[in-house]
């Protein structure tokens, strides 16, 4: 088997905007430059594609404008998927990896299996069946309906994705343990985490909070019970700090009515200020103090490692941990669901400019072995050495 093995992504859907797209694309375009030959299949790709590592089923070659309007009509979505699929699997030669990703069609694991080629799987948050006992614990606990996409047909896919595969990229410590709690002939794990990009100019040191303003909290992520915002207000209540939460994402639907919010998040104090979708997060890190992220459930927080890059003390879960943060180093790390706990560290924090600094600043020396350049060449080599092997 080949050192450098030819690595094929399966990732039938269109390159743009934010979110696990940009992930993979992140990961992959330092591949060619690190000796890994990658193409990634995608139904369309409108980003910039410096690394020219893009395979997509929708020909770059039309103006981006149109690429755009013909991507986002939903009578093309389904023949861009299928032939992205199919110019994949026509690429594949035996021995090549096929590194598939979330979406990719069971059939088309399948088929590539069939010709020969080793299957590796992206898990982007924890196996369903776990996050399914997660979540459904915690709604039962504060009286939610259940998530409703944690179905049968749901559980199926996965266990049926697991049972083709060869190895596995667990991005988080509790991914692995997920795959192996829920699966009777586990995959090889590969070493993997998440990153995130170091900016230009980040606040090295990180000088305390401008006077003048009170001391400012940010959560980053969308707003729901999997992410722990319920627990984080209720905490933010108890705290009653002389301080701001900024809370920057999306409403998950499960609160989309003012009914639903007021139920599980409650009153909300004037301190607390939502920012809604931001485009440029960069910035609201900027204007940060503490980063707060009390996940129920996650694969690799990448907002966790974003947060350390701009040099933030970070308040967290195990789960909202990735690998980066470390209790009493970088961060504090308080148990789920535990609105006390979360209260008294908002409340340490805020209380100490010491303490603010020094994790600050520990997360900012510790995130540089998290650059996506050192991501990716970690997964290239473990990628290699798992084709090496008979």
């Amino acid at each position: 088997m080949a050192l450098h093995p030819r690595v094929h992504v399966l990732y039938p859907t269109s390159f743009w905007g934010k979110g696990p797209p940009e992930t993979c694309y992140r990961i992959c375009s330092h591949w060619p430059s690190q000796g890994l030959s990658v193409e990634v299949h995608a139904a369309a790709c409108l980003r910039e594609d410096p690394a020219r590592i893009m395979a997509p089923a929708l020909p770059a070659v039309l103006p981006k404008r149109l690429q755009r309007r013909l991507a986002g009509n939903l009578r093309l979505v389904g023949f861009l998927k299928r032939r992205s699929v199919a110019l994949a699997l026509a690429a594949i030669r035996p021995g090549d990896v096929c590194y598939c990703w979330p979406g990719a069609p069971i059939a088309a694991i399948a088929a590539a299996r069939a010709k020969g080629a080793r299957i590796v799987l992206e898990f982007i948050n924890t196996h369903v069946a776990y996050a399914k006992d997660i979540l459904d614990a915690e709604c039962d606990r504060i009286g939610a309906p259940h998530y409703p996409q944690f179905t049968t047909e749901t559980l199926d896919h996965e266990a049926a994705r697991l049972a083709l595969a060869d190895a596995v990229f667990a991005p988080g410590p509790f991914v692995e343990d997920s795959i192996r709690a829920t699966t009777a002939k586990v995959p090889q794990i590969l070493p993997a985490s998440y990153g995130t990009y170091l900016p230009t100019d980040p606040p090295r040191g990180h000088p305390d909070h401008d006077a003048g303003r009170p001391l400012r909290f940010l959560f980053v992520g969308s707003v729901g019970l999997r992410k722990g915002a319920h627990t984080l207000m209720e905490a933010w209540r108890r705290a009653a700090l002389p301080a701001e939460l900024w809370i920057a994402g999306a409403v998950e639907p499960l609160l989309a009515t003012q009914e639903m919010r007021q139920k599980f998040l409650g009153t909300l104090p004037e301190t607390v200020r939502f920012l809604g979708h931001v485009s440029d997060i960069g910035e609201v890190y900027r204007a940060a103090d503490v980063f707060v992220f009390p996940s129920l459930e996650e694969g690799g927080p990448q907002v966790t490692y974003e947060a350390a890059a701009y040099g933030l003390p970070l308040i967290v879960t195990p789960m909202g941990a990735g690998y980066i943060a470390r209790d009493g180093a970088n961060a504090l790390v308080v148990a789920p669901s535990d609105a006390d706990a979360m209260a008294e560290a908002l409340t340490r924090l805020h209380a100490s400019e010491t303490l603010r600094l020094a994790l600050g600043a520990q997360a900012l020396r510790d995130v540089e072995d998290y650059a996506w350049e050192r991501v990716a060449d970690r997964r290239r080599r473990a990628l290699s050495d798992f084709a090496a092997e008979p």
